[in-house]
């Protein structure tokens, strides 16, 4: 028996918007460009022998750079321009034949409200708009033959480079008038979005909301998820946020402008549990998982350690100007550009755990807001969110399913709605513990396989019940499929399906995926129609 609670339609809200067609979901968009944020023009010391380390990325077998052009650093005062370094940097770059994102921002102390400021630095608060647009409108008049890509400020839904909170409305005001300056002066210019964290769309949904969405070209984000590694951290999910996002506004190329990690202690990963080897190991993972999951440019962070800070591909030795010291990582980068191929292996060693013929009893202990149905041959989970807070739906198994020993991945073949939510599993280990694990995005309304990594060590896991050691304890079973509301001031109503859920034994090979169920077979199924949602 399965136990089923009605969604009455009177209760849904009015629709604010209908999902767009439906949209490639984890696919390739062709050729990957391969880049790394050099950071020549703002941390090479030595402007005269630029060419120098500008030969040393190229030597790499990277088509892109991302370079930083720091405002402080061009116009110190006001009415005092220094193009020195940027113009030995960009120069440089260019006789190497490399492409150029071109990083505007951040402010300077001069132009902020902020009296703490020193006058002449760098500053992370927000600038006065007007100097902001000057300033981007000189730099373009400058290099607009050299660069035509722009990237306005870095990471402006981080609080570190927003301060002292991120604001999207007033970032998508400076976004649109730098924009509208930037073409002003070169109509062919390509504007890149500041990049975001992918794991957060709120960020981007308010630039929407305010207008913003046709301002930029292409969505940037930057999907940190170490210190997991590539299959850990789900990172061929990584751009599936800001996808079902753009479903609904209008579809955007993505890039990853930052990605890495450390071969060491680090900003992200305080007590260095990745090393040099590992470091290297990840970076050919990394680039081929977010180039399946559809991201077209990704950008490695960085070329070159700081001090306190060992992402880059080469020691910082004696000081930014020493290139002697390559690690690992570097030979890594300069194989990948030669090698890259994208798998084709689709699993093959697959257990199928659960799917919509079978007679098993569900029940719904946690926020019972939704029913799930045998339809077809697939699961039907309707859901129906009506706070502005956090919402889910828990499908808890009466019965869990006991996962195989050597399980390495589970496979989720799912049929989205387009709202962009995400789909966890609940696992439940031996000493009763029960961690969640995040499957994906709920993507467009179109057949797609989600891949979950599991791991034996406990970061990738969250506990939500039961008291033991922390540690998801081998073996695990299946415990629940939830739905929760990935931005917590969405409401309305939705439904997703799920033609299977499969353990991989061994392999991880997910492309192409096997062939998904019909939708509609037999008496009394309900044919796919759109699907609906509302914003708050």
């Amino acid at each position: 028996m399965i136990v089923v609670a009605g969604i009455l339609a009177g209760d849904a809200p009015a629709p604010r918007w209908l999902i767009t067609a439906p949209i490639a979901v984890r696919t390739p968009t062709g050729p990957l460009a391969i880049g790394i944020n050099s950071h020549l023009a703002t941390r090479y010391p030595d402007a005269a022998t630029m060419p120098i380390p500008a030969a040393i990325v190229a030597d790499l077998g990277v088509q892109w750079v991302r370079e930083d052009l720091h405002w402080h650093r061009i116009q110190p005062q006001p009415g005092v321009w220094d193009w020195v370094f940027t113009d030995a940097a960009l120069y440089a770059l260019h006789r190497q034949r490399l492409q150029v994102l071109g990083v505007l921002g951040p402010a300077v102390g001069w132009a902020t409200p902020d009296p703490t400021d020193h006058p002449n630095l760098i500053s992370f608060a927000p600038p006065d708009e007007a100097a902001f647009v000057a300033y981007a409108e000189a730099v373009v008049t400058r290099y607009h033959h050299l660069v035509k890509h722009w990237q306005i400020w870095n990471e402006p839904d981080q609080t570190l480079f927003w301060r002292p909170a991120p604001d999207p409305a007033r970032y998508t005001q400076l976004l649109i008038k730098t924009a509208q300056a930037i073409r002003a002066i070169d109509p062919t210019a390509i504007i890149v979005l500041g990049g975001i964290n992918p794991f957060d769309t709120a960020f981007l949904r308010t630039i929407a909301e305010h207008g913003g969405w046709n301002t930029f070209d292409v969505i940037a984000i930057h999907p940190y998820v170490d210190p997991l590694n590539p299959e850990e951290g789900n990172l061929i999910a990584a751009a599936d946020g800001v996808r079902a996002v753009a479903a609904r506004y209008g579809p955007k190329p993505i890039w990853a402008t930052e990605v890495g990690w450390a071969s060491g202690p680090g900003d992200r990963d305080a007590l260095g549990l990745t090393n040099a080897d590992q470091q290297a190991d990840y970076l050919a993972r990394a680039y081929r998982a977010l180039w399946q999951g559809g991201v077209s440019h990704v950008f490695w962070y960085m070329l070159k350690d700081d001090p306190h800070n060992p992402y880059g591909l080469f020691a910082y030795g004696s000081g930014r100007a020493d290139f002697s010291h390559p690690k690992p990582v570097a030979e890594a980068m300069r194989h990948l550009t030669t090698t890259l191929t994208l798998p084709t292996a689709h699993p093959t060693n697959a257990t199928r755990l659960l799917d919509g013929t079978q007679s098993i009893q569900w029940q719904r202990p946690a926020q019972p807001n939704g029913s799930l149905q045998r339809t077809a041959g697939f699961l039907r989970l309707t859901y129906r969110f009506t706070t502005r807070e956090n919402d889910y739906v828990a499908f808890e198994l009466s019965e869990p399913i006991p996962l195989p020993a050597e399980t390495t991945a589970l496979v989720i073949q799912l049929y989205g709605d387009g709202n962009g939510h995400r789909l966890r599993l609940w696992l439940c280990d031996r000493e009763g513990e029960v961690f969640s694990v995040t499957a994906g995005v709920v993507g467009p309304p179109a057949w797609q396989t989600l891949i979950t990594p599991l791991s034996r060590r406990p970061a990738q896991y969250e506990r939500i019940a039961g008291s033991g050691n922390g540690r998801p304890d081998w073996p695990l079973t299946l415990h629940a499929v939830v739905i929760d509301d990935e931005y917590d001031r969405w409401s309305g109503m939705g439904e997703i399906r799920i033609g299977w859920i499969n353990a991989i034994i061994g392999g991880q090979g997910v492309h192409p995926p096997p062939p998904a169920p019909p939708l509609c077979r037999g008496e009394g199924c309900i044919p796919p129609s759109p699907l609906v949602g509302e914003e708050g």
